[in-house]
């Protein structure tokens, strides 16, 4: 193997990682999904959306990552409140 295949085999193992961390993420979003419904409160929690970015932002020392990582995070928080949204649509909740 030479160089640039180690490196996007190790980049298929991350990926890998990062669709099950994934997959286990968004299941627990329908988990509070359901307990949002069932105390009436609406999908979009300002507070705690600052709090989530913050926490991990404050994680990463290097400026740069967190910047991209940044970016990484809105996009993430965007898909769990499409998909929150997706559920109470359907009527799953």
């Amino acid at each position: 193997m030479n160089t640039i295949q180690i490196y996007r085999a190790e980049i298929d193992r991350i990926d890998c990682e990062l669709r099950s961390l994934f997959i286990q993420r968004m299941e627990i979003i329908a988990k509070i999904s359901e307990w949002k419904a069932a105390h009436d409160l609406p999908i979009f929690d300002p507070s705690r959306e600052v709090e989530v970015i913050k926490n991990n932002l404050d994680a990463i020392e290097n400026e740069v990552m967190r910047e991209y990582y940044h970016t990484v995070l809105l996009s993430l928080l965007k898909v769990s409140k499409d998909y929150q949204k997706s559920l109470a649509l359907e009527g799953i909740l």
